[in-house]
């Protein structure tokens, strides 16, 4: 697609995608799009935004793009509780204002369908068109209701577990400055927990700011500091959740989603008797569920193909190890603090420590990089990267893998080595990156 990337349009503030005319274009096309599709009424498009400087005005013009709508507008909310919304408000579209966990000089927009889940490509192709096209919707500008949805987030998020499960429990828990600030804490707390946190003073220019799941070190002096049980981050817009142990070691994103796999097939409550993930997570973790009768599925890297796959397997289960993890039997999309709750409730019934986590789902040694390019050739094209790539998987002759991608919202390449030889890995990880310095920097 020309404007899309694997989850919605992110850029730099103010540059060519996002700045409030294309936003107000990108407005009159989604309302051409919903009028074509709903009849005899109006439709109902559910907004919602992060804690950026910029992310009001650019919902303000989106706004201002409308024609012949109702906008039910959320403030500012979790990506998750944008999709709650959704539903709740029986809404025919929902849009959320947000660059994730990019820094506070990008922003982006994220579309979901009248299920909150993320639109389809056809949608997002005819959008893309329209705009293109400059076609808009008809009829009146848009009129406005200020809804108060964080509220109904956090009840719903709190009747989840039973009251007070988490009593004698300390959690340290980082909000990265960005809209689940106010919300996660309030959550486990009405659990019973104690909550020590940091990032819940946005400023509008701090979100991610050496904070939250992509700044995982700050999480881990809170863990050390605090003594807490287990350490929690979310990203910018509160879909991820990365974890650290009560050592103040990250734990990885698979041994996540694999040990609450686990536990729920255990209880006989695995839908499908398996789980989805995408082609960057670890081959480690396919083996442990498969000792213990839960089948992995793979998709393509993004939580919109997770999703597609989950349905047509018939799961509730799925997720990235990055820490995008879905619940279907929560949330239809990725929800960083309904992941929270699903591995809190799974390490009170197994009753172990969270650094244990590790030897119930064990992983491969890999090494994992990702680096700014200049260009995005295709791979096969590469006259050096290519054959550095054939050679290694000689040279791991089927004990190991190499995945080489492009990222979908940014200029860089993403490089996995994992296999069961740490040496080989470091080895071949150096060639690789001596590979894209020569072919694409």
């Amino acid at each position: 697609m020309k404007y899309f990337g694997t989850d919605g349009i992110r850029g730099e503030y103010g540059g060519e995608h996002v700045n409030e005319a294309f936003f107000e274009g990108l407005g009159a096309a989604v309302s051409a799009h919903l009028q074509g599709k709903i009849k005899g009424r109006l439709p109902k498009i559910a907004i919602a935004g992060d804690t950026r400087f910029s992310s009001e005005p650019l919902k303000a013009a989106f706004c201002k793009g409308l024609r012949g709508v109702e906008v039910a507008d959320f403030g500012v909310v979790p990506t998750p509780a944008l999709a709650f919304g959704v539903l709740k408000e029986k809404a025919d579209f929902g849009v959320m204002i947000t660059a994730s966990h990019n820094p506070y000089t990008d922003n982006g927009i994220k579309f979901f369908d009248e299920n909150a889940r993320k639109a389809s490509d056809e949608a997002q192709e005819q959008i893309e068109k329209f705009f293109d096209e400059k076609i808009s919707g008809s009829g009146a500008e848009a009129s406005v209701k200020k809804v108060d949805m964080k509220s109904h987030y956090i009840a719903k998020m709190g009747s989840i577990l039973p009251k007070g499960c988490l009593k004698g429990l300390k959690i340290a828990l980082d909000c990265a400055n960005g809209a689940t600030a106010g919300i996660s804490g309030e959550v486990l707390r009405g659990y019973g927990a104690e909550v020590v946190e940091i990032g819940i003073s946005p400023d509008g220019k701090n979100i991610n700011c050496n904070i939250g799941s992509e700044h995982p070190e700050a999480l881990a002096r809170l863990v050390k500091d605090s003594g807490a049980f287990i350490g929690l981050a979310h990203d910018g817009d509160g879909d991820r959740l990365v974890v650290c142990d009560e050592n103040a070691n990250k734990i990885a994103g698979e041994c996540v989603m694999g040990l609450i796999a686990i536990e729920a097939s255990r209880q006989n409550a695995l839908k499908g008797g398996a789980i989805v993930t995408t082609i960057q997570s670890n081959v480690g973790m396919d083996e442990s569920l498969k000792k213990r009768g839960v089948e992995v599925f793979r998709s393509g890297v993004g939580d919109r193909l997770v999703m597609r796959l989950m349905l047509e397997k018939g799961c509730e289960i799925g997720g990235e190890n990055s820490g995008h993890y879905i619940f279907m039997d929560i949330s239809p999309c990725g929800d960083g603090l309904a992941a929270a709750v699903k591995l809190l409730s799974t390490l009170l019934c197994l009753k172990i420590k969270v650094s244990e986590m590790s030897g119930v789902v064990s992983l491969y040694p890999s090494i994992q990089k990702a680096l700014k390019v200049a260009r995005k050739t295709p791979i096969s094209e590469t006259p050096t990267l290519s054959k550095t790539v054939e050679k290694i998987e000689r040279e791991m002759s089927g004990n190991g893998r190499v995945l080489i991608r492009y990222s979908g919202t940014e200029n860089k390449i993403r490089l996995l080595v994992e296999g069961k030889d740490s040496a080989l890995n470091e080895k071949s990880m150096a060639e690789l990156v001596k590979s894209v310095e020569n072919d694409l920097q």
